[in-house]
């Protein structure tokens, strides 16, 4: 019972530090928060912590016999959708981070690195739609919140990115002029 309740409570704590990572990310991709290399180290804990989590929900599903998560499972063999949906999520979330270091060894390009870094939006959606599909918390009050926060909050960061890069950046004052 104590690797289930572990199970349950790490996929909560992944899915919030996805939901932060995301919102953060795309925070950063805006004019919102500049200089935004200053803000780079807390998106990467965010991340390493959603990782961590992550780990310890597969580990604890793993281990626990009642769970019938198998290792095929994590490759998508599983005759359970919402399983193959978390899988999927597994190793995006897994080849995000290794793609920046594939970026700093300068084996691909920052425009590479740049569209593969979009899967970031596709691994909360996989997150949010595993967590929904095949979590046992799914219709408890909390549970509901969550989901529904994490969706407002990447929604709306979503939105505010759209409508700043649907508006043009405003023009530079000449230096000694007023406005």
């Amino acid at each position: 019972m104590m690797l289930w309740d572990i199970a349950r409570a790490s996929a909560m704590v992944a899915f919030v530090c996805f939901t932060l990572t995301a919102a953060w990310g795309i925070g950063l991709s805006t004019r919102f928060w500049r200089p935004a290399a200053e803000h780079v180290g807390f998106h990467r804990f965010l991340s390493s912590l959603g990782l961590t989590a992550v780990a310890t929900h597969v580990c604890a599903l793993l281990a626990d016999r009642y769970a019938h998560v198998t290792p095929a499972s994590l490759v998508g063999r599983d005759p359970r959708p919402g399983v193959v949906v978390g899988a999927a999520a597994l190793w995006l979330a897994v080849a995000l981070p290794l793609s920046f270091r594939l970026r700093r060894a300068r084996w691909i390009s920052q425009r590479v690195w740049r569209s593969f870094h979009y899967t970031g939006y596709a691994v909360w959606a996989l997150s949010l739609l595993h967590g929904v599909t095949s979590g046992t918390d799914t219709r408890s009050p909390f549970a509901v919140a969550l989901y529904a926060g994490s969706a407002a909050l990447v929604g709306a960061a979503v939105w505010q990115r759209w409508f700043e890069q649907a508006r043009p950046a405003p023009k530079a004052q000449p230096e000694g002029s007023s406005p």
